[in-house]
């Protein structure tokens, strides 16, 4: 009896010792936990400030951070053709290399009191925004608007207008950010060209998958009733 339950207790170890060797490693990779996926754009490339354009409109400054936060500040346009400040928001964002999809999240609104940042407003409601990435000079987000009876769709374009080297986040109590002075109409017309560059550069690096002249032609099977 003794020798019975050595036996099975020996089968029973070596068993586990064999199961133990077939499962894979289910800890974290060299890189840390989750997927990996090859991508030609990465969130570091859009980290820094922006001078944004919604739809040829150069109203916006984006600030992104490389640790997911940033800020979002609108600008609006006076009669006399200058810019204001209108309002701004911290952010969270990123970028999914898997979907090619970047989000933005609003958090606490600014705004401007007596030529100063006022404080922070608790926003109530934050707005969240999804964008199909169309290059690194280029994002585009679709939105719904609601009416009474219908829901009409609308895709705005989103480009990265230049980088601004001189851009500073405002504190609390810092005066009111301003508009950059550049060239507009010059900085989208690069912005836009660079990206068509870029995209003309990915075509041509695509890997040609066309049959060749005389690749033969392989039939697929008859069949006969």
């Amino acid at each position: 009896m003794q020798r019975r339950f050595i036996l099975a207790a020996a089968l029973a170890m070596s068993a586990g010792a064999v199961l133990a060797q077939a499962e894979p490693d289910a800890g974290p990779t060299r890189d840390g936990w989750g997927w990996e996926a090859d991508s030609r754009l990465q969130a570091s490339q859009w980290v820094g400030d922006w001078l944004i354009s919604r739809d040829g409109e150069a109203r916006h400054v984006w600030s992104l951070k490389a640790d997911g936060s940033g800020r979002s500040y609108a600008f609006s346009k006076r009669d006399d053709g200058s810019m204001r400040f209108a309002y701004g928001y911290d952010i969270e964002w990123y970028f999914d290399p898997f979907t090619q999809m970047a989000n933005i999240k609003t958090e606490r609104r600014i705004v401007c009191r007596g030529g100063k940042v006022y404080p922070y407003f608790l926003t109530l409601k934050s707005y969240e925004s999804d964008y199909a990435v169309r290059g690194k000079y280029a994002w585009q987000t679709t939105w719904t608007e609601a009416s009474i009876g219908e829901n009409n769709l609308h895709k705005s374009l989103i480009v990265f207008v230049t980088p601004l080297s001189g851009w500073h986040n405002p504190r609390k109590d810092a005066p009111c950010p301003e508009f950059p002075s550049i060239d507009l109409e010059r900085d989208i017309d690069r912005a836009l060209e660079q990206w068509e560059r870029d995209a003309e550069r990915d075509r041509a690096n695509a890997e040609d998958v066309t049959p060749a002249a005389d690749e033969p032609q392989i039939e697929g099977e008859k069949f006969i009733d």
